[in-house]
């Protein structure tokens, strides 16, 4: 599990660091809608490995046939199990450390929606022609926002009457294209992906930037067909709700002055939209996200296989079996060699011990570690497959080939 989520960490970091690196070029280039629309890759990165890895059948012409050819050494050593044993305390801390955060995170979430239950109760109907959505006005919120995961209606402030009845139709319109593409949702959705990967800086950031070309993508759509005096006038209403309020996934945030410049900026180069376009768009994604992690994954199996190899099926996960503690302490070594089947998920089964020495001193160890090895994900997985583990005190001479494994 940890192994997957820096391999996650280390392709989402990539991904992000270029979406914002990049961010300025593409508005520019290809406008807000095709902008927003890129952001879809950072939940179907760990999307597409979830799904490789349950159905990897599918996915067999993403990457060569794989065969296990030889039997694959590796040293177990009595100080690196001690070592492991003296800091195992030390490492205990991180689960408990990340879940802690996690619950701390969800918390905010379900005391948001308890706040926002008590807001849309206090609230007024207003009476506006808004199409699906109800719209209720509230004396205590300083900008226009959708809220509601399971009935959605359109909050407005108090001073939402003072504006012209051309600022509160655009205003409206706004919302429900929020309502229409399902943006609290995705909210949720990027929310729970920060959530997930909260301690990379890297996340927030893109959440943030994602929640702000969410806005500009509602503004490009409902200024497309303006004239210039209505897209002045739209200006006018976004100044006017330009107080920047706290960041909620479970609505949305019409006034936003970090980025007032910015919409006021865009509104001038409109670049349009096309439906098949951005479903071509996702699909495009949708591929290189497989291939994203495919590579990734291609990538570990090359550090981990022996240099004479070809094409070897190599672990991603390798449990570092127990060195006995009494043939530790009476400097016994010895080697356990083993036969297993490796099913298509990568999963481990059918651990057999073949042959060992000194017999039956070091096999337990050898079997309970192999069965929670994990390999890489192939079409048709493995059968009998060999492994051999040394089990030795000392760190054998430089000149001894060892293969190195995460």
């Amino acid at each position: 599990m940890i192994s997957w989520f820096m391999e996650q960490t280390l392709l989402l970091s990539l991904v992000c660091s270029l979406l914002l690196i990049l961010h300025r070029f593409l508005l520019s280039k290809i406008g807000a809608h095709y902008t927003y629309s890129l952001w879809l890759v950072v939940p179907l990165l760990p999307l597409a490995d979830v799904v490789q890895t349950l159905l990897p059948q599918y996915f067999n012409w993403l990457s060569p046939n794989q065969t296990l050819g030889v039997i694959q050494q590796y040293y177990v050593l009595a100080t690196d199990t001690a070592s492991m044993s003296s800091s195992l305390f030390k490492l205990l801390y991180l689960p408990y450390l990340y879940a802690a955060v996690v619950l701390v995170l969800v918390v905010n979430l379900v005391s948001d929606s308890i706040h926002l239950q008590q807001l849309t109760r206090r609230a007024k109907p207003f009476v506006i022609e808004s199409g699906k959505l109800n719209v209720f006005i509230h004396p205590n919120i300083e900008s226009p926002m959708l809220v509601g995961l399971i009935a959605p209606q359109i909050l407005v402030p108090n001073s939402f009457t003072l504006l012209d009845s051309h600022q509160q139709d655009a205003i409206i319109q706004h919302e429900l294209y929020h309502y229409q593409r399902g943006d609290l949702w995705a909210n949720i959705l990027a929310y729970s992906l920060t959530i997930m990967f909260w301690f990379n800086p890297l996340m927030w950031c893109a959440y943030r930037r994602f929640r702000q070309d969410q806005e500009l993508s509602c503004d490009a759509q409902v200024t497309a067909n303006m004239e210039t005096d209505s897209k002045i006038a739209y200006s006018k209403a976004l100044l006017a709700y330009s107080q920047h309020a706290p960041l909620s996934m479970l609505h949305t945030h019409y006034g936003d002055k970090t980025i007032l410049k910015e919409r006021i900026l865009q509104m001038k180069k409109q670049h349009g939209k096309n439906t098949l376009v951005l479903m071509g768009v996702t699909l495009l994604l949708g591929v290189s996200a497989l291939t994203l992690n495919q590579q990734a994954q291609a990538g570990n199996s090359q550090s981990a296989q022996q240099p004479k190899a070809d094409a070897i099926i190599a672990p991603t996960m390798r449990i570092e079996p127990a060195y006995p503690i009494e043939a530790a302490k009476e400097g016994v070594n010895g080697y356990v060699q083993l036969s297993f089947d490796i099913n298509p998920a990568g999963k481990v089964s059918n651990v057999m011990v073949t042959k060992s020495s000194p017999a039956e001193v070091f096999d337990a160890s050898a079997v309970t570690a192999l069965e929670q090895w994990q390999y890489q994900t192939s079409a048709n997985g493995m059968k009998g497959a060999q492994v051999q583990l040394d089990f030795v005190i000392h760190q054998p001479d430089a000149s001894v080939e060892r293969i190195q494994v995460r």
